[in-house]
């Protein structure tokens, strides 16, 4: 799912459900940062190839010529499953 939120100085800001992705953009995904999608998940690792190759298939789902390049300017938004309001906090 993606949604656009009102546009402003900062970029284009995209809410990404990474559960509404295709298989095809997994692969996608993975191509462009050339590992596997849950390398997201590793303690570490650098996110912002990551975050741009989101942008891209989320983006050609509207727009086939979108580019890697163009995703520089978009604001990215990561939806989060919602926290356990009974899991103790540290």
């Amino acid at each position: 799912m993606v949604k656009k939120a009102a546009a402003n100085d900062m970029g284009e800001l995209l809410s990404i459900d990474i559960d509404s992705l295709s298989i095809e953009e997994i692969e996608t995904i993975e191509e462009i940062i050339d590992g596997p999608l849950d390398a997201l998940a590793q303690p570490g690792a650098r996110k912002g190839r990551m975050m741009r190759a989101m942008a891209v298939v989320l983006k050609r789902r509207t727009d086939p010529d979108f580019s890697i390049e163009d995703a520089g300017a978009l604001r990215i938004s990561l939806k989060s499953k919602p926290k356990d309001p009974t899991a103790l906090s540290a």
